[in-house]
């Protein structure tokens, strides 16, 4: 995990760290949350692709402003309250991440149900996994973590790269649909 550890001090204080099975994490509690926690929202998006209805929208923004008190730790906290809110703005930051490149590949068409309570429900469950593993995993779950939040790193830089790519088209839609308005 060293070389881990090594990639995420760039952004990470890697202060307060879980230790699984004595494997030291290569990142503190709440970027456990947040980095593990964005592996697992992108792959319940992509299993169930909430539409971005407005109740849909303002849960998902409410998920990233209940950050603001804990980031700047105007409340105290633990490290469960730290991976908990790094979890949940994960799923915030992952959700808005998504908007354009799923817009632009279509995947709302191909699923117009978009199940937003089953992917509620089992992004709940998460919370609770997550929690349940940094406490009570041995040493191959301190490593699959380790690996899963590289993994939500990765999927976080390749939607920025996304979003910067699409975000001319979406521009030239949205002037063409007010030329038309």
């Amino acid at each position: 995990m060293v070389p881990l550890a090594q990639i995420f001090s760039h952004v990470c204080g890697q202060v307060h760290n879980w230790a699984p099975g004595g494997e030291v994490l290569p990142f503190c509690q709440r970027c456990t949350g947040l980095y593990v926690g964005g592996a697992l929202a992108f792959l319940l998006y992509m299993l169930f692709r909430p539409r971005p209805t407005w109740r849909v929208l303002a849960l998902h923004g409410l998920l990233l402003v209940q950050m603001a008190p804990f980031g700047y730790h105007w409340v105290a906290q633990n490290g469960a309250v730290r991976t908990l809110t790094g979890q949940l703005f994960a799923f915030g930051l992952m959700y808005y991440l998504m908007l354009n490149p799923a817009a632009q590949l279509g995947l709302w068409e191909k699923n117009r149900r978009g199940r937003p309570l089953l992917y509620a429900l089992v992004g709940l469950i998460s919370l609770a996994a997550l929690q349940l593993a940094v406490h009570l995993g041995g040493l191959a779950t301190g490593a699959a973590l380790a690996w899963t939040g590289f993994a939500g790193s990765l999927i976080y830089a390749a939607l920025i790269v996304a979003n910067f790519v699409a975000l001319p088209r979406a521009i030239w839609g949205l002037f063409r649909r007010l030329q038309g308005a």
